[in-house]
C-alpha cells in the first residue's frame, strides 16, 4: 500500500508556536470595541436623522394678545388662519399649563401667579412634504391683526446635528486608533513569529525560496488570524449593540431610535474585511522589510 495516501500534508510554519491563540483573543478584543464605536456612530447618525426631520415638520406659534378678554376669539382666529394657510397640517393650541411648564427652564420651579398674562402658544406639526414658511404665516395673520412670532426650532436642529457630528467625529477617531493598534498587533506578531521559525526560514532559503514566496506565507497566517479575530469580535459586538438597544428601548423612551439596524451587518463586513486586509498588509510589509535585512547581513 502507498504510504504517500495517508500522508497528511503540514503547513510550512508552525501556528502553535507564536502564541496565536492569544493573538486572536486580542484582535478579537480589538474587533469588538471597533465593532461598538462603528454601531454606535451609525444609531448616532439615524437618531441626528430622525430628530431633525421631526424639527423640520415642527414649529410653535407665540401669539401675543392684545387683551386677556380677546384671548379667546384671537385665538380661535389665529387657529382659522393657520389651518387656511397650512391645510395639510396637524395645528392645536397649547394649553396653559403647558406653557406654564414651557417657562419652568427659564424661571425654575416657581409658582406663577394666575392671572399672569402668557402668549397662547400654538403646535404646528407638518406633513412631510409640507414646507413651512414664517413670513408667510407672520404675513397671514398680521392680515387678520394678529401680532405673532415663530419658532422653526432649526436652533435646536442646528444644536443636534453639531452634538451628533462631534460624536461621529469620536466614534470614528476610535475606529481609526483600533485599526493603527491592529497594525502595530500584526507586526510585533510578525516579527514574533520569523524570530520564532528562523530556522524554517533558513532552509526554505536555503532550498531557493525567494522573498515572496516567504512573505505569503506570513501574509496568509496573519490574514487569516485577523478574519477569526475580527469576525469573533464582530459578532460579540453585534450581541452586545443589540441587547444594549433592547434595553435602552425598554427602560426610556428618550432615545427610540438607538437601535441596530439590518444595515449595520454591511459595515461591520466592511470593518472585518479592513481589519483583516491591515493585518495581512502588516505582516507582508514586516516580513519583507526583515527578510532584506537578514540578506544585507548574510
Amino acid at each position: 500500500m502507498d504510504n504517500s495516501e495517508n500522508t497528511v500534508s503540514q503547513p510550512l510554519l508552525n501556528t502553535a508556536a507564536d502564541n496565536a491563540r492569544s493573538l486572536i483573543i486580542v484582535l478579537a478584543i480589538m474587533s469588538f470595541l471597533a465593532a461598538l464605536a462603528l454601531l454606535f456612530s451609525l444609531s448616532a447618525d439615524r437618531l441626528r436623522n430622525n430628530w431633525q426631520g421631526e424639527l423640520q415638520r415642527t414649529a410653535t406659534v407665540q401669539l401675543l394678545v392684545s387683551s386677556p378678554d380677546l384671548r379667546d376669539a384671537e385665538t380661535e382666529t389665529a387657529l382659522k388662519t393657520l389651518r387656511t394657510v397650512l391645510p395639510s397640517a396637524d395645528i392645536a393650541p397649547l394649553g396653559d399649563v403647558k406653557s406654564r411648564e414651557l417657562l419652568t427652564p427659564w424661571l425654575g420651579n416657581i409658582d406663577l401667579p394666575e392671572d399672569l398674562p402668557l402668549p397662547v402658544l400654538i403646535s404646528v406639526k407638518l406633513e412631510a412634504d409640507d414646507m413651512l414658511s414664517p413670513p408667510l404665516i407672520i404675513t397671514a395673520l398680521g392680515e387678520e391683526g394678529l401680532i405673532a412670532e415663530i419658532d422653526d426650532h432649526s436652533r435646536w436642529s442646528d444644536q443636534i446635528g453639531q452634538s451628533a457630528r462631534g460624536l461621529k467625529a469620536a466614534a470614528l477617531a476610535i475606529l481609526a486608533l483600533i485599526f493603527g493598534a491592529s497594525i502595530a498587533v500584526s507586526a510585533f506578531a510578525t516579527q514574533a513569529a520569523l524570530s520564532t521559525q528562523r530556522d524554517v526560514i533558513q532552509v526554505l532559503v536555503q532550498v531557493g525560496a525567494e522573498d515572496g514566496f516567504i512573505a505569503k506565507l506570513f501574509i496568509k497566517q496573519a490574514g487569516l488570524r485577523g478574519l477569526k479575530g475580527s469576525v469573533i469580535g464582530a459578532a460579540l459586538g453585534l450581541v452586545a449593540a443589540t441587547a444594549l438597544s433592547l434595553r435602552t428601548a425598554k427602560d426610556t423612551a428618550l432615545l427610540p431610535d438607538l437601535n441596530v439596524n439590518w444595515t449595520d451587518s454591511f459595515y461591520l463586513i466592511l470593518m472585518v474585511a479592513g481589519l483583516t486586509l491591515i493585518c495581512s498588509a502588516a505582516a507582508g510589509f514586516t516580513t519583507f522589510r526583515l527578510l532584506r535585512r537578514e540578506r544585507r547581513r548574510s
